[in-house]
């Protein structure tokens, strides 16, 4: 977790010799990290994960979907410190996660570009970027569509203005 806290410092080291960046990604280990962050084997954990979600302790296994509130917000940190030294700077997430829908959503919301998983998630985790990716550009269309219908009707008060004052 260290290292998500002062990902700054991590990626604004350069190589002495030609002041080339040392660091030119981040990659997530999101099952470590979340083990380290909450304190828990992801060994143990069958053994009281079930109970806290049956009572509502958890809404998802933590090992399964990432935990926004904790993990989570340690990635989205990371990862815009890193961007804010070198903004070229490749982030990504390989673990279980990256073969998760819920989590690939919140790696894409939070600036990751790829996620990597066990080979038989793949397919899922292939359709899950592409409707996120559909779905982004559905609501950039929209957007701009609505821009567009305000701007005519913003032309089209002014000219009724203009009209009236004459």
């Amino acid at each position: 977790p260290r290292a998500a806290l002062i990902s700054d410092k991590i990626a604004s080291l350069v190589d002495e010799t030609d002041g080339k960046p040392l660091c030119t990604f981040f990659s997530y280990g999101t099952n470590d990290l979340t083990q380290m962050t909450m304190g828990i084997s992801r060994d143990d954990s069958n053994g009281f994960i079930p109970k806290y979600l049956d009572l509502g302790i958890m809404l998802d296994d933590p090992f399964q979907t990432i935990d926004e509130e904790g993990v989570g917000k340690l990635v989205q940190h990371s990862a815009a410190l890193g961007k804010s030294v070198n903004p070229t700077m490749s982030l990504s997430v390989c673990g279980e996660h990256g073969g998760d829908p819920k989590s690939i959503a919140f790696f894409d919301k939070v600036g990751l570009n790829y996620v990597s998983c066990s080979p038989y998630r793949v397919p899922v985790a292939r359709l899950a970027a592409a409707q996120i990716r559909v779905q982004t550009r559905m609501a950039k269309a929209k957007e701009r569509e609505e821009n567009r219908t305000a701007s005519v009707q913003s032309k089209q008060t002014t000219m009724g203005n203009v009209e009236s004052m004459s």
